[in-house]
Parts: structure tokens; C-alpha cells; sequence
């Protein structure tokens, strides 16, 4: 445990670089939104449990502390530099600081200073699996407090249960083999693209289906087939802006969406895709992949409707002798 200005790290584990932890954080993809409910009921949970009248989840970015916790009255971020949560990611034993005034660190932070008035602060480091601490689980009064061993326990045990929380949801919006967006995940950030864009804005749209898949699996068994998708999703994936959305949403079937692009410029990204992938060996084969565009029309109620005509047109591609994309639009949408 760590208070009052003394800190011991854990003598079995090595701290990752700051660059590991910043990566990690990245994978799980939970810094980019604020405050959700998942966080809020088990920060009202670490409440009722430890007597306290602010419970809040963060998480350390680069520069920015990130709350994950609706009812944080210090807002939804602030800079680093003034969190007291920064220095718990520093050690993964508890820092339990009695009273903020005492304590060299803490006491000039505005949290501290201004109308706060943070008197005391129990946190807990978010440590995934591996060993990167992404931020803290901290409850916060206005007056100084000293824990007993059954606290200790309760604090451990929810920030365990919220990293868990954001490992299985990571899990849930990540396709595992290939590491895409899962088929949820890509309907799930396309629903919000469509929904998103004005009446006059393109979405384009390419679905591609790696041909000859089944006998991949069939004459060389289903591991040289995870080969073959898990090496053609890196090289997909590589080939696209790193914010474009690209995910798994069947067996050798995947989906990536363009906004901003209509049916030519969904047309001209497939045709570069496919001939690279035409003159690049994946998982130690030369394959090819059938491709189908769309975009979004003015009668669109929904994504499913764009996505069904681009699965329409991949099965055009094939029927027209495989490795091709389908409909051949105009070079030109002017």
C-alpha cells in the first residue's frame, strides 16, 4: 500500500514503458468516449460499499485524465499533470492518501485547492492482465479518511471488476483471429457513420470475399486457413487510413466503409485492394477476393440496406469469374 508521500512498487512485476501503457490503453478502446453507465453503476457500487461520496473511474492518456464516470465533479477531463490519479498508475499496490494537505504531491493540485476541496483519495490502479496500469479507480471525500483492511479489498476487488469490463468488451468489438472490427463493432460504428452524415453526404461501401475459401480449409486445414485471414487483415488493414472502419463479418467476409466516398471512390479503393492482394502472398498463398461496392442511396433507411447491395454485388464478382469488383463504376462522379 502506498500513503502519505511513501510508494513501493510490487517486487514481482517490472513496469512497462509508458509507451507499452499508452499502447494498451489504445487496443482497448475506451478512451475515446466520456462517462458510460457500465462505469457509472460500478463507481454508485464503490459508494454504498466504501461510505464514500464520490467514487470516479479514470483513465490516464498521453496528456489528458479521462473519467469514465458521469457524476465526476471535476468534469469529464483535465490535464494530466493535475491528476492525483497519475501518480497511482504508478505502482500497483493501492494509494491511499488520509489527508490531501499533508501529503507533498497532491496538496497545490486544484482538485485539492479549489472548490473540490479533495481531502482525502483511495485509488486503485486499472491493471490489465499484462501488466499495464490504464488508470485508477479512486474514491474522493472532503474530509480525512484511513481505510481498514476490508476496504483495501473492496477497492481492489471493483477496480479488478472494471478492468474486466473493459477487457471483455474490447473482446466483444474485436474480431479475435484477425484482430478487424467484430461483425458488432463494424455495424455498430457504421450505424452511427449513416446516422451521422447529412442527407447529401456519401457513404461508400466494399464487402470482399476471399475466393476458393473453403478449399484453403478443406486441402490444407482450418490453421493455414487462419493463416490466410489473419495475414490478409493486416495487409487490408495497412492499406487503409488507420481511422477507416475494416471488419470481419463472416468467415472469409469482410466489410470496410469509406465516408465521403461514393460508389466511384468505393470502386477505385476496392480495385487497388484487390490487386494487391492479387500480387501478395497471404498466409504463406497467393489468393485472390471477390469485391462488391455500394453506396449509400437517398431511399436509405438504414446501413443493412447499403451493406446487403455491396454482399449483392461481391456475389456479381463471383459469378463473373472471381477476383474482380463489381458494379464497374465510372471513373468519375462529377
Amino acid at each position: 500500500m502506498v500513503e502519505s508521500g511513501t510508494q513501493t512498487l510490487h517486487p514481482a512485476r517490472q513496469m512497462p514503458s509508458e509507451a507499452e501503457r499508452l499502447a494498451a490503453l489504445a487496443d482497448l478502446h475506451v478512451a475515446e468516449a466520456g462517462p458510460e453507465a457500465t462505469f457509472d453503476r460500478i463507481a454508485r457500487i464503490g459508494c454504498t460499499a466504501l461510505r464514500f461520496p464520490s467514487v470516479n473511474i479514470t483513465l490516464i492518456a498521453q496528456d489528458l485524465q479521462i473519467s469514465k464516470t458521469s457524476d465526476s465533479s471535476a468534469g469529464n477531463t483535465m490535464p494530466r499533470n493535475q491528476s492525483i490519479c497519475n501518480f497511482t498508475i504508478q505502482d500497483y499496490e493501492p494509494l491511499i492518501i488520509p489527508d490531501t494537505l499533508l501529503d507533498a504531491r497532491v496538496r497545490d493540485l486544484p482538485a485539492v485547492t479549489g472548490k473540490l476541496g479533495i481531502r482525502s483519495y483511495w485509488g486503485m490502479p486499472l491493471t490489465t492482465r499484462r501488466g499495464h496500469n490504464l488508470g485508477a479507480f479512486c474514491a474522493l471525500d472532503t474530509v480525512p479518511r484511513r481505510p481498514v483492511q476490508a476496504d483495501l479489498e473492496v477497492l481492489r476487488d471493483l477496480a479488478r471488476l472494471t478492468v474486466e469490463c473493459m477487457e471483455l468488451r474490447a473482446q466483444a468489438m474485436v474480431d479475435v483471429l484477425t484482430g478487424a472490427a467484430s461483425r458488432r463493432a463494424l455495424y455498430e460504428e457504421g450505424s452511427r457513420l449513416f446516422n451521422a452524415l447529412g442527407r447529401d453526404e456519401r457513404l461508400g461501401c466494399i464487402l470482399l470475399d476471399i475466393d476458393h475459401f473453403k478449399l484453403v480449409n478443406d486441402r490444407l486445414g482450418h490453421a493455414k486457413g487462419d493463416d490466410v485471414l489473419r495475414d490478409m487483415a493486416v495487409l487490408i488493414h495497412g492499406a487503409l487510413r488507420a481511422d477507416t472502419p475494416f471488419g470481419r463479418v463472416g468467415g472469409e467476409e469482410f466489410v470496410i466503409l469509406l465516408p465521403g466516398e461514393g460508389l466511384a471512390g468505393a470502386y477505385a479503393v476496392a480495385e487497388r485492394l484487390r490487386r494487391l492482394l492479387e500480387t501478395t502472398r497471404v498466409g504463406g498463398l497467393q489468393v485472390t477476393a471477390s469485391f462488391g461496392v455500394a453506396e449509400r442511396l437517398p431511399g436509405d433507411s438504414s446501413l443493412s440496406e447499403v451493406l446487403a447491395r455491396a454482399d449483392a454485388q461481391a456475389y456479381e464478382a463471383k459469378r463473373a469469374g472471381r477476383n474482380c469488383t463489381r458494379p464497374v463504376a465510372a471513373p468519375s462522379e462529377d
